[in-house]
């Protein structure tokens, strides 16, 4: 049975409905109409893509206004999770081997409005790198892919106040001096959808699911203090907090809670000298989560509380020295160390401790012709285990002639911290644990070979990924979102590897008035040997959707974006069978006869946005009016058991919708 909702909250309310259980750019914001094709193209380099904040905002989204992994899932190697989140797996990965950083200091938490978007305002994102290959020696404890946001560098001696507001945020923001050699930057956000659920279901009358006392406290807020010591020395302090929480009240009576926030503070400088530079960074790193529930179950009363707790302290020093027109060495030392206290059921605190320290080089040559990069990292892990563990990374782009490059990747590197992944929605409600004896890091081998033409205004890539992964880790229980069986999670957790390989294409059209992107990912991922899953055979990711293509056009402030995507494999569907009940009668039930057995539906879905630009003295406004699914086409978000019709039931939350956003600023 399939299920759509066709009111305009339902994309967030319908969630809680049903049962839970490189070369560095200096690139500046603008609302000037002049500028709006003046940072279209992206940035390439050899595994890395790096955008503007204009191109972010430009991302088609259903909140009206993009962010850095709505940006991030369009490109090639890249597949969604449920529709309309911000979750995304990365050449076969699993979700939680994703690095999300701003300023170089990872976010944990970083799924915002059940998923819908990023803790980060877009206000205050100065530019995205993106990385799926050649990582760098500076990049570790990852195993997909890293997002790496770089915060605005404001103007000095200029004051910009900023406003924004689309269908589920209200925020603002402030740049300004502070005397001759210091600058602030501040924003925050905060959304009305607990008075939205109000005014909505008091037109519908119930027509929303039936919740009562529906509650949503969700906010972030940004400070960045920034002195100039002088031309060669800098110094920042900044905090990022953010908080998920959603409560209601259900159909059966119950009452739930589920939440995640973060607290994260950092120093960091800069100093230039002659022989190179020097940046030192300091940071904290604070992520909560917590779920709760009280409910009756065929005449039991359940109270339950689970919470998640990790608090990590960096301290890191990186340099650049240049040895030569075409050579440079970069060399760092990073120590972490992390406080864990993993899926806290009532009273009972399960503290897990660990330390990695890092050490790496890597040197890089640069030339008309020829680009190269090579590094080493040696990471020392110890919770109630110790690795010594290397990694290596080795890139190349060597242009053959004007209009052709031939580039390649070649990438091992390991990822320490365990992401059990829950329901795969896009929401941050997962467990992090580090790796440990019954636990061994998470390694990755891969390799990339691929072609870039330039003819004219067009730009394509095209090349072949093949990706190894050991250790991964299979968290059995996931589907019990809210069930006292993850307090004993390291019975229910399984590890393995994983295996994939792929196609990927990726074409641009820079025009004067008119720009076009469309990119392609064909390939397939496998989950293997597993010795307590699918009785130790293989089956398929869970995201292992074998095509997957987007497009996208913007003329004249029109843009069109359109996404096809195979779908993605669940548990369900099972063979069925007959038994008599103790009393006598017959009763139809169903088996999962394996582990990801039924693919859902494809993913089709066109977006339509209009962006208005207008200036009148010193205040610039922009508006983007937009649909999202046009074509008003069923796509899947969930397959769920329905325990009062004893079922299975495909959910849909994304009917054609009207979004938008608004910004001003002076």
């Amino acid at each position: 049975m399939r299920i759509i909702s066709y009111v305009y909250l339902s994309l967030l309310l319908a969630l809680v409905c049903f049962p839970l259980r490189g070369q560095e750019l200096e690139l500046r914001d603008s609302l000037e109409a002049a500028r709006i094709t003046a940072q279209r193209r992206m940035q390439r380099d050899v595994g890395v893509v790096l955008t503007s904040p204009e191109r972010i905002r430009a991302t088609a989204s259903p909140l009206g206004e993009g962010d850095a992994l709505r940006w991030v899932q369009s490109l090639p190697g890249v597949a969604t999770g449920a529709d309309g989140t911000s979750a995304f797996y990365v050449r076969g990965g699993n979700g939680g081997g994703n690095l999300l950083t701003v300023d170089g200091v990872p976010v944990y938490g970083y799924s915002h409005l059940l998923g819908l978007t990023t803790v980060l305002p877009s206000d205050v994102i100065g530019s995205a790198r993106f990385v799926k290959g050649g990582f760098g020696g500076a990049q570790g404890n990852f195993s997909s892919s890293h997002v790496a946001l770089q915060t605005v560098q404001p103007t000095a001696g200029q004051l910009k106040v900023n406003a924004t507001l689309n269908n589920f945020l209200a925020g603002a923001g402030v740049s300004t001096p502070v005397g001759e050699k210091c600058t602030l930057v501040a924003a925050g956000r905060i959304s009305p959808l607990s008075l939205e659920y109000l005014a909505l279901k008091g037109l519908m009358q119930g027509g929303l699911g039936g919740l009562e006392r529906f509650r949503a406290g969700v906010f972030d807020l940004y400070g960045k203090f920034s002195w100039q010591i002088d031309r060669r020395n800098s110094l920042s302090v900044w905090a990022l907090g953010s908080r998920d929480s959603y409560g209601f009240l259900g159909t059966d009576g119950s009452n739930e809670r589920m939440g995640w926030g973060n607290v994260i503070g950092a120093v960091q400088s800069h100093h230039e000298r002659d022989w190179g530079r020097l940046d030192l960074s300091a940071s904290f790193d604070g992520y909560r989560s917590v779920q709760e529930q009280r409910k009756s179950f065929r005449g039991q009363d359940y109270d339950f509380s689970l919470k998640s707790i990790l608090n990590e302290v960096s301290l890191s020093a990186d340099g650049r020295f240049p040895l030569g027109p075409h050579f440079g060495l970069n060399a760092g030392l990073k120590a972490r160390f992390g406080f864990f206290a993993p899926a806290q059921a009532g009273a009972g605190i399960n503290h897990r401790n660990s330390v990695l320290l890092s050490a790496w080089a890597q040197g890089e040559w640069k030339s008309e012709r020829l680009e190269a990069a090579a590094g080493a990292r040696l990471n020392r892990f110890r919770s109630d285990a110790a690795f010594l563990i290397p990694d290596f990374n080795v890139s190349a782009k060597w242009r053959v002639a004007s209009f052709l490059a031939v580039e390649g990747t070649f990438d091992r590197i390991s990822q320490y911290y365990h992401i059990l992944e829950g329901l795969p929605l896009g929401w941050t409600m997962d467990l992090i644990v580090p790796a440990a004896a019954a636990l061994p890091a998470e390694e990755l081998m891969q390799g990339y070979a691929g072609l870039e033409l330039s003819f004219g205004r067009s730009l394509l890539s095209a090349g072949a990924f093949i990706r190894e992964m050991d250790h991964l880790v299979y968290y059995r229980d996931a589907s019990n979102l809210f069930s006292p069986v993850q307090a004993e999670w390291e019975e229910t957790v399984d590890v393995g590897k994983g295996d994939a390989r792929g196609i990927e294409l990726l074409y641009e059209y820079n025009g004067d008035a008119f720009y076009a992107r469309a990119s392609a990912t064909v390939s397939k991922a496998t989950r293997k040997e597993f010795p307590s899953v699918n009785e130790g055979q293989p089956f398929h990711a869970p995201f292992d959707r074998r095509v997957v293509a987007n497009a996208s056009v913007e003329w004249k402030g029109i843009s069109l974006s359109f996404i096809y995507q195979d779908g993605n494999w669940v548990n369900g569907r099972g063979e069925r069978y007959v038994m008599k009940s103790p009393f006598g009668s017959p009763l139809n039930l169903e088996y999962f006869s394996g582990i990801n057995n039924h693919q859902m539906s494809p993913i089709i879905r066109l977006d339509a946005n209009y962006r208005i630009q207008w200036k009148r003295g010193r205040v610039a406004n922009e508006l983007n009016l937009g649909v999202c699914n046009l074509l008003n086409h069923f796509n899947p978000f969930t397959l769920y058991y329905d325990t009062a019709e004893e079922t299975w039931k495909e959910m849909a939350l994304l009917p054609i919708l009207p979004n938008f956003s608004w910004r001003i600023e002076f």
